[in-house]
């Protein structure tokens, strides 16, 4: 089995949790060799949708890790007990989805040591929700697969949540070559946007937009 390198850097950054839990699991690839590389002791796939969880069963059989990897079907967080998981990832899904898993079933996620989100969109939205949800996020790690920008970000329970100035919350704490492409690739559609922009309407909007081109220059420069 070969793991994108999405999935692979999510399976690193889930060692050393012995327990781990996959929500959306799809067809169980991440629990499967997290088992088989020794990152994890057990683990929990979850899924929300019969067809594929019955694959991901029989993938399971077939890695004779039955014993060792649960399958649950239900909808995000709720096949969970709270405390089960050391380690709860969600990957792939909206990131209004993964905000809303998380504060339906916020005690489960908060008896959780670490959460590995991978958000598909509404990425500044996912940090300040985060935060709001009292979960400190430790690190981002911003990657490239084809023509595409992933983000994961790590995050755990905290007492003590220091809220991040709106700019943060918009470039994100990546650093890094594909954080950089990612910076540089927003700034220049947004430049081009701009230039798109009537000069007399959308004042305000203009304004908004000019603000998020300076905090991307910004980023920019204080990476390089």
């Amino acid at each position: 089995m070969v793991l994108s390198k999405r999935l692979q850097t999510i399976l690193e950054l889930s060692a050393g949790y012995p327990v781990l839990a996959d929500i959306g699991t799809d067809h169980a690839h991440l629990p499967i060799m997290a088992l088989q590389r020794g990152i994890c002791e057990s683990a929990i796939a979850c899924d929300l949708h019969p067809g594929p969880l019955a694959i991901a069963q029989k993938n399971i059989r077939t890695a004779g890790l039955s014993g060792q990897i649960q399958t649950r079907l239900g909808d995000g967080l709720v096949p969970l007990a709270a405390g089960e998981a050391d380690c709860i990832v969600i990957a792939g899904m909206g990131g209004m989805r993964i905000l809303d898993i998380l504060s339906k079933d916020i005690v489960k996620a908060r008896a959780a040591k670490r959460l590995i989100l991978q958000p598909q969109h509404d990425w500044a939205r996912v940090r300040e929700g985060l935060h709001q949800a009292s979960f400190a996020i430790d690190a981002e790690h911003m990657l490239t697969e084809g023509n595409r920008f992933y983000l994961i970000v790590v995050a755990q329970p905290s007492a003590n949540v220091k809220v991040w100035p709106k700019k943060t919350y918009f470039t994100g704490t990546a650093v890094g070559p594909a954080q950089l492409a990612f910076l540089q690739t927003e700034k220049d559609k947004l430049d081009r946007f701009l230039r798109k922009m009537s000069a007399e309407k959308h004042t305000d909007s203009r304004d908004r937009y000019k603000q998020r081109l300076n905090w991307l220059d910004e980023a920019i420069i204080a990476i390089t």
